[in-house]
């Protein structure tokens, strides 16, 4: 390593000559190189130490541009959902056809004071039942606002045609203008909150006409219905739908849980039926109001209504 050369002021010589350049020393070759690698070494350490901001700073934009790049390619899937699940609303005429399902076809549209009919054709090999599969027909307005909703329990054989009559609500009638048909699941039923006693119980009634239906639940799951009917004689074809209920009510009180009494006052008729759901198996003939033991509030509130009840 080379000896650094001492500075010695005795050789220092002054130029007294005006304006002249007076040299004190010489800095050597050697110690520019010395300054020199100082300062690159700064550079360096200070490179060093900013460079992870940097990467990142870099990687971010990387990532930013990424992900533009994958995004905006896709499909919302709220889109797809949302065009999927819209209604298909048909304005109501006898010209009207609509293809329900394959070898369904629907046709010959009318409303006729207040009865709404259309013909089912059913080409397939096997029969179509509307409540099986859990159809409604919906009604609307010309401005599409819901009017209606009325579950449909019709049955068509193979390879048939039958006529579907449907009697409407009277303040429907001149206000209907559209219709579509749609299946629904337990899962698109609104929840609904009945009011509970010390013991987890709780009540439906559903009141249509003649009829008045109680339904009752333990912690929303039905364990029991108490099906009341009063007919009286004003009611067309009285004496037919008296000797008709003799005979169900005879059938349903034959069953183990289920209790059913008619009663014949001569100017009216009333049938009684009470129905313990957790002894009693109800009979494949069993009204289509009868549910079975555990079924939610929500689904029996739900399709009652479609059927025309009124249920609190």
């Amino acid at each position: 390593m080379a000896k650094k050369k001492k500075f010695d002021s005795k050789n220092i010589k002054i130029n007294e000559e005006d304006l002249s350049i007076t040299k004190i020393g010489e800095m050597d070759t050697s110690s520019q190189s010395t300054v020199f690698i100082f300062f690159l070494f700064i550079l360096i350490m200070v490179f060093v130490f900013f460079l992870p901001t940097i990467v990142n700073y870099i990687n971010g934009e990387s990532e930013k541009t990424d992900s533009y790049v994958e995004k905006s390619p896709e499909i919302d899937e709220n889109e797809t959902d949302t065009e999927e699940n819209e209604i298909k609303f048909y304005t109501i005429s006898n010209t009207l056809t609509i293809s329900l399902e394959e070898n369904i076809k629907l046709d010959q549209f009318s409303i006729n004071e207040n009865t709404l009919s259309f013909q089912v054709t059913n080409d397939s090999t096997n029969r179509f039942d509307f409540d099986k599969e859990n159809y409604y027909l919906e009604l609307y307005t010309e401005e599409n606002t819901l009017l209606n909703r009325i579950l449909l329990d019709n049955v068509i054989a193979h390879n048939s045609s039958d006529t579907v009559n449907l009697t409407l609500d009277e303040t429907d009638v001149s206000l209907v203008k559209k219709l579509t048909f749609v299946k629904k699941e337990e899962r698109d039923y609104p929840n609904i909150t009945l009011t509970q006693n010390d013991l987890g119980e709780s009540v439906l009634t559903c009141t249509k006409e003649e009829e008045n239906i109680t339904y009752k639940f333990n912690k929303e799951e039905l364990f029991e219905i108490n099906d009341v009917i009063n007919i009286d004689n004003t009611k067309e074809n009285y004496i037919a739908l008296l000797n008709e209920w003799k005979t169900t009510s005879e059938s349903l009180n034959a069953v183990e849980g289920i209790t059913s009494i008619l009663v014949d006052a001569k100017t009216s008729f009333v049938v009684n039926t009470l129905i313990d759901l957790k002894t009693a198996k109800l009979p494949n003939n069993a009204s289509e109001y009868y549910y079975k033991k555990d079924t939610l509030a929500k689904v029996i509130s739900f399709e009652m209504e479609a059927r025309g009840f009124s249920c609190k």
